[in-house]
């Protein structure tokens, strides 16, 4: 039987680690727009730049998600790696 209660991760966003993300609404809508992921901005709560992500999946789904924001915070990051490579 599958629980009907929902698992969440939520996590602190600095909008000064990236180089076009305003707030947590602005980092959601361009998460759902670039890699289909929709984690809940955190000023829906009342907690402005904080993101809730549902995390109750399967193992192979939720690492597929987490490779997503990876990969979105790896583009839209202002840290530039030793190879030039944000």
């Amino acid at each position: 039987m599958k629980p009907e209660a929902c698992t969440f991760l939520w996590t602190k966003l600095d909008p000064l680690d990236f180089v076009d993300i305003e707030d947590d609404h602005d980092f959601c809508r361009k998460l759902a727009k670039e890699e289909n992921l929709v984690p809940l901005p955190g000023i829906a709560f009342g907690q402005k730049n904080w993101l809730r992500h549902s995390i109750d999946m399967e193992t192979p789904r939720l690492e597929d998600a987490f490779e997503r924001l990876k990969s979105f915070c790896e583009r839209h990051s202002i840290i530039v790696e030793a190879n030039g490579v944000n």
